[in-house]
């Protein structure tokens, strides 16, 4: 029976209050969702701390060089080369390694451009968040911390291998394996982890110590085998130099597959709060050490598959074995001394970053404060740290390396991918613009160059006629000539002396492109954990904010941060104990009109 009398007035009332009240928290939701950060805001993170201690600015040009190099120089090569060029490119893994290389440095150039303008811990979830909105940088954030971990943890593992082969046991002789190809128990790894966190909670300064020290010793490593194992190359084992069964389409996964070991890049970006001269270093930094690590990196692939036939290259512990079989027992331990340190080094690389990016997810109020305390005493994210060791830890302890590898591309791909685009939104954007009317020019056409990338990498590796490449390739050079169509009075280009990234857009299209390729050539199984994790993540924060909404922890007022009253505080020295707040986003449903109401 329908409500009827004064009943149905106060039912109809309440169904429309509540209908209504619905849709506000659904209209407050959204909105909440894509707000953005600014330059000011963001710059203020370092001051709103939860207890109001500062990382410390301890670091130089060569301390990032080398944490860039250590975090980078033992991954791939010691852990992951092997692999790659067994299972997907054969000799042709030097070009694999070439093709990460230079997607890398494309990346970096507008990493860099970013850490620059926004010298504070955070990297790419900062960079997401000053473009893209909260939700993105949600997602960046997530995605950069199961990078980390699982790099880590990878690595760590690595370690166990070619410790295990120094003292003349089997790469596998120290895991006592559970479940065949999954579950393994290394201790020794989970050891390693916690023995590393112990310096990196006691101050960054003797930290940059330690890794200088023992980047050296794995430098020294590399330069002993790409002398040393040149002597065993047979030019028969490079041919062919790519496999049939594998070809160009290999390569590219191949390339998929060593492209985490570059994220020792993205850990030098973190560090930008605690550089001394941010300008000067971080550009030396980022891009030294790649293009150091990359050069590197091709020489010690073309070896290994020099001295041993692509097919019979060991998986676990591809240098050791290489000379093993060489009758060269004593440059297998040297190998195996050498890969410790650089897998150390790279260890705490990620081991180092990750904090920093729960730093500034803490410090927005993403995830607890208790992530952002810094130590009054070593001026270090202690309890960040701590849950890294934890987490990072534990996956090292049970989970086989294979797994880890198949997992962890994918997400930094798409990290990848979206600062690029990021890069695009804010040249094209005006500064300090946070209405998504200001943006939506430069994000229409981020969307459009992004998609005629992936259909074209899609159209590639399905092997479908010519012309439809090079009807793709006409979209992709049309999208991108398209930002010079945008009207704006300026450009929001770096200041003069800072660093620039050049031949903006073809540069970050370029970068678009690339990781589109990379992306589009990884396995079913790593599209599957990257759909499930974002979804698991998108539900998490999707719950967390309506949850606040709900009993009003967040509201209207709330979210309304005063950019002028932030412009002041930081002008007249006040650091002010409010929580930095994303800047609420123009409401999307209304007119932007000539309004004067502010």
């Amino acid at each position: 029976m329908s409500p009827s009398g004064g009943g149905g007035i106060n039912w109809r009332r309440s169904t429309t209050r509540r209908t209504s009240t619905s849709l506000d928290s659904l209209k407050l939701l959204i909105t909440r969702a894509f707000k953005v950060k600014t330059n000011v805001s963001t710059l203020q993170q370092q001051q709103n701390n939860s207890n109001n201690h500062e990382l410390k600015r301890n670091l130089g040009a060569i301390d990032l060089i080398f944490f860039g190099i250590g975090g980078v120089i033992g991954a791939g090569v010691f852990v992951l080369t092997g692999q790659a060029g067994r299972e997907h490119a054969g000799p042709a893994v030097v070009l694999s390694y070439f093709i990460a290389t230079v997607t890398s440095i494309i990346t970096a150039c507008s990493y860099t451009e970013f850490a620059i303008q926004i010298p504070v811990a955070g990297s790419a979830y900062n960079y997401i968040a000053l473009t893209f909105g909260e939700y993105v940088a949600f997602i960046t954030g997530c995605n950069l911390a199961l990078e980390l971990t699982i790099a880590g943890a990878a690595i760590a593992r690595g370690f166990t291998s070619y410790f295990s082969t120094l003292i003349g046991k089997t790469p596998n002789a120290l895991r006592i394996e559970i479940l065949e190809g999954i579950v393994e128990i290394d201790i020794v790894a989970f050891v390693l982890v916690v023995s590393l966190t112990v310096p990196l909670v006691l101050g960054m300064k003797e930290t940059a110590k330690l890794n200088i020290v023992v980047t050296i010793a794995s430098l020294i490593s590399v330069v002993f085998v790409l002398i040393t194992g040149s002597t065993s190359v047979k030019k028969e084992n490079w041919e062919p130099f790519v496999p049939p069964e594998f070809g160009i389409r290999g390569i590219l996964s191949g390339a998929s597959m060593v492209f985490f070991a570059f994220v020792g890049f993205d850990t030098v970006a973190t560090l930008a709060e605690e550089t001394k001269n941010p300008n000067i270093d971080l550009p030396i930094g980022i891009l030294g050490s790649l293009v150091i690590c990359g050069c590197l990196y091709c020489g010690m692939a073309a070896i290994i598959t020099g001295m041993v036939k692509y097919k019979e290259i060991d998986v676990d512990a591809p240098f050791a074995v290489a000379f093993d079989n060489n009758h060269e027992h004593w440059a297998s331990v040297v190998v195996s001394f050498g890969a410790i340190f650089a897998i150390t080094t790279s260890l705490l690389s990620s081991l180092m970053g990750q904090p920093r990016v729960y730093i500034a997810m803490a410090r927005d109020g993403l995830i607890p404060d208790w992530f952002s305390e810094v130590s009054r005493t070593y001026g270090t994210p202690v309890n960040a740290s701590i849950f890294t060791s934890v987490t990072t830890g534990l996956l090292a302890l049970v989970v086989d390396i294979d797994i880890l590898a198949q997992l962890v591309s994918i997400g930094t791909l798409s990290i990848f991918l979206s600062v690029n685009n990021g890069l695009l939104v804010r040249r094209y954007t005006p500064r300090e613009a946070t209405s998504y009317r200001e943006r939506a020019p430069a994000i229409m056409r981020c969307l459009l160059l992004t998609a005629s990338c992936l259909i074209f990498s899609t159209l590639y590796f399905q092997g479908q006629p010519t012309w439809t490449l090079i009807v793709m390739t006409l979209f992709i050079l049309a999208s991108t000539l398209l930002f010079h169509t945008i009207e704006m009075e300026e450009l929001n280009v770096p200041k003069k002396g800072e660093f620039k990234t050049p031949l903006v857009p073809w540069v970050p299209a370029l970068g678009v492109l690339a990781t589109s390729q990379l992306l589009v050539s990884l396995g079913v199984v790593a599209w599957i954990r990257y759909v499930v994790y974002t979804s698991v993540c998108s539900f998490g924060y999707l719950l967390a904010n309506y949850i606040k909404i709900r009993n009003g922890t967040i509201n209207w007022s709330e979210e309304i941060y005063d950019e002028l009253t932030a412009a002041a505080n930081s002008q007249f020295g006040r650091s002010g104990n409010e929580k930095v707040r994303f800047v609420e986003l123009t409401d999307m449903t209304e007119s932007d009109g000539d309004d004067d109401d502010p």
